[in-house]
């Protein structure tokens, strides 16, 4: 079984149930933050001192309170460790059960399982980590089933991001200079206009902050 455990959560309701859980299950070791950037240097000290956590158990929204958080959410979280730790198994356990944003998660490959919080919620986590335990994927038929919806919008990490920082307020120009700066790719600007051009039509928008406003309305970002 797992031996070292870090559970990423705010509410202490749900970090005690699953900390009992993890216990039932014989692990020992079992580490709890409220807060993704705590979460992010857990993993690097424990990897530093020679004792990995080899499992993340982590919600995907925070409150925001005091703090001044550089990682905002779960999502974001979880695409910082998969890079600096590949092998770090993950599991997303959350009340979001948008459609959308599951299967951008799972396709994504960076998730190993998705829990929802309901009244299965516990029984399934617990299946979960017996199975991600023994290098298996798993998802509940519940989630299955949604994943199965000819609906569900399908964009790549690159139009996520565009879509995220125009909603924070960048301009074009400042995401073309912030990708080349941090070597994305494509990072020009015909590329970034070209990507909105597409994005615009397939969402039926006319404007970007129709187009963000859609996004947002659907879990995109």
């Amino acid at each position: 079984m797992f031996k070292h455990v870090l559970i990423a959560e705010d509410l202490d309701s749900v970090n005690i149930a699953v900390t009992q859980l993890l216990g039932s299950l014989g692990i020992k070791e079992i580490e709890n933050t409220q807060y993704c950037d705590q979460a992010f240097l857990r993993c690097k000290k424990a990897e530093l001192d020679n004792n990995p956590i080899d499992l993340l158990i982590c919600d995907l929204s925070f409150k925001q309170d005091f703090r001044q958080e550089k990682i905002e959410n779960g999502e974001e979280l979880i695409w910082k460790l998969k890079k600096d730790f590949p092998a770090l198994k993950i599991i997303v356990h959350s009340v979001e059960d948008h459609p959308t944003t599951i299967s951008r998660l799972w396709d994504s490959e960076k998730i190993d399982a998705y829990i929802c919080k309901d009244r299965n919620g516990m029984q399934n986590l617990k299946e979960a980590i017996v199975k991600v335990y023994n290098d298996e994927k798993f998802l509940p038929k519940s989630l299955k089933d949604t994943l199965k919806q000819d609906n569900i919008v399908q964009i790549a990490d690159y139009e996520v991001r565009i879509l995220k920082l125009l909603s924070d307020g960048y301009t074009q120009e400042e995401i073309h200079v912030k990708f080349k700066k941090e070597g994305t790719y494509p990072h020009s600007k015909s590329s970034i206009e070209k990507r909105l051009k597409d994005l615009k039509e397939d969402f039926g928008a006319r404007t970007n902050p129709q187009l963000i406003s859609m996004a947002k309305d659907l879990k995109i970002i």
